[in-house]
């Protein structure tokens, strides 16, 4: 049995992650801003902290973590598009939930990021096609502040030694029913959200994927064997 810690517990993501997490036999603590959703976590199993990311201090995480005591931490907020905007929950919250770790001595970390997060000065990654080129073009001008501040999240992320983390970045989110999959150097495409929520729970008990930054698209493999294909050979994770 895992004990899981959901900063976010109340995204559609989360929402698909607890319950396959609570139906694998796992215990699932859902950290949510007020009890909007509740009671639809509470039937999917969840116990259930009420704590906004936006006004709670690196204490009152260091205070939530240590009473949970969670093996993972899967960090699921995000502003939505919504006030108080991405810099505040996506980055700004992503930080104090790093800070907290590491005060409460709690390693183990998943983050979902978002396909494309890049420093775009260096050029091209080497695998897209002109496909890819045109989507992240658009998708840069369409909503730069939260790719910004997801890219500034990582950045940030990779200068915490005491954390082990993963992330994970999903392509366009969509509501279709998971299927197969692909991992690693991806092209960009669409993602079913509950396919992401399969792969977060395979690589929080799979060994090797701490340190790594995996794409996740709609694909035509098993989880298990696209995860053994990134483990296995580190260069196939995105770490740009």
């Amino acid at each position: 049995m895992v004990r899981y810690l959901v900063v976010g517990g109340g995204g559609k993501v989360a929402q698909y992650f607890t319950k396959q997490a609570v139906d694998a036999g796992h215990e699932v603590h859902s950290v949510i801003r007020n009890d909007g959703h509740s009671d639809e976590l509470k039937k999917l199993g969840a116990k259930i902290h009420i704590l906004s990311l936006e006004d709670a201090s690196v204490p009152d995480l260091v205070s939530l973590f240590s009473e949970v005591k969670p093996d993972v931490v899967i960090f699921a907020a995000g502003a939505a598009g919504k006030p108080p905007g991405p810099d505040v929950i996506d980055y700004e919250g992503a930080v104090k939930v790093f800070d907290a770790l590491e005060s409460a001595n709690t390693k183990r970390l998943i983050l979902i990021g978002a396909v494309d997060v890049r420093t775009r000065d260096k050029g091209w990654p080497d695998w897209y096609n002109e496909e890819d080129k045109e989507t992240s073009d658009k998708v840069w001008k369409a909503i730069p502040t939260y790719l910004d501040a997801k890219l500034k999240a990582e950045i940030e992320l990779h200068k915490r030694k005491q954390i082990q983390f993963t992330v994970v970045r999903p392509g366009g989110l969509t509501l279709e029913p998971a299927g197969k999959v692909q991992l690693g150097k991806t092209h960009l495409k669409q993602t079913s959200r509950e396919l992401v929520a399969q792969v977060i729970l395979a690589i929080s008990t799979k060994k090797g994927t701490e340190g790594l930054t995996i794409d996740v698209m709609d694909g035509e493999g098993s989880i298990d064997d696209e995860l053994s294909k990134v483990v296995d050979d580190e260069t196939d994770a995105w770490t740009g």
